[in-house]
Parts: C-alpha cells; structure tokens; sequence
C-alpha cells in the first residue's frame, strides 16, 4: 500500500492506493482520493494500509468460503517505517494518539497471526504508479502485472 500525503491541492487531501496479489497475480487494486484531510504522513499511510488489510480480509474470507485454505500470515508491504512500527510496536505515542484504532486493527491481525505487516523500499513500491506522477521506466517496471499487452500502455 502507499499514500501521498496532502497530495490534493484544493482539499487538501491524501491520494492513495493499494494492490492485493493472489499467488503473484493482482486481484484487487485502487487508487483514490482519501475521504478524509488526515494531519501527518505516517496517518495517511496507515489509512491506505488499513484499507489494504480489509481488502486482503476480504479476499482471504472469499478464498475461504470456497473451501480454499490461504496461507498466513499474509503480507503486507508499506514504504513508510513509522506505520509499520506502529502496527508492529504495542505504544501509542501522544503524537499518534489520534490514529490509535488504526493501529490497533493492524495489531490485532498481527498478533492473530493473519496478516504481517513489512517495509519496502518506496523504489519497490508498486502502488507508487497509484499515488504519483512517475517517469516512463517506472510506470513499465511497476505496470508489468498490470498488463495484457507485452508492453505497458
């Protein structure tokens, strides 16, 4: 998951967007506007990766009902070092005090053993091509899976 902080310059308000994989092949992907002006980076990347969750929640429950058994913990991959340490770390912080049912829905998954929340590098970020304008190598690197053609675009 990713987000773009602020991004929206009448509103203010974060761009953000997600892909959820199912065995190397993406089966649910956004990118949108976030609902609400969130007050910091890490608050609007932790939005996008709790909407992220619900969605491999999801999927995970569908694949179920099918009488599939999904692998767990799923994982979870965010660019940004303090959400993933605050779904990762059992403290609320005054600072972030205000995102705390977020963290803990993530934490919950967590420690359920569901869903496993990691960092990755922006650079590796394919929802980066969601939330940014980005150059022509980088939207064919990241848009491979996104393709029908041999060519992105």
């Amino acid at each position: 998951s990713d987000s773009d902080f602020a991004k929206n310059p009448d509103n203010r308000k974060s761009v953000g967007g997600h892909v959820v994989y199912l065995e190397g092949a993406p089966v649910s992907y956004k990118s949108g506007t976030h609902k609400i002006v969130e007050l910091s980076v890490t608050e609007a990347e932790q939005s996008e990766a709790v909407t992220c969750a619900q969605t491999m929640m999801h999927v995970k429950r569908l694949l179920e009902s099918m009488g599939l058994k999904v692998k767990l913990p799923m994982i979870l991959e965010v660019d940004n070092k303090a959400t993933v340490d605050l779904a990762n770390n059992l403290n609320t912080g005054g600072r972030t005090r205000h995102v705390a049912v977020k963290q803990y829905y993530l934490r919950e998954l967590k420690e359920l053993k569901i869903l496993e929340v990691r960092w990755i590098a922006g650079s590796e970020n394919e929802t980066d091509m969601f939330t940014k304008n980005l150059h022509r190598p980088d939207i064919d690197r990241h848009g491979e899976n996104f393709s029908t053609d041999e060519e992105f675009g």
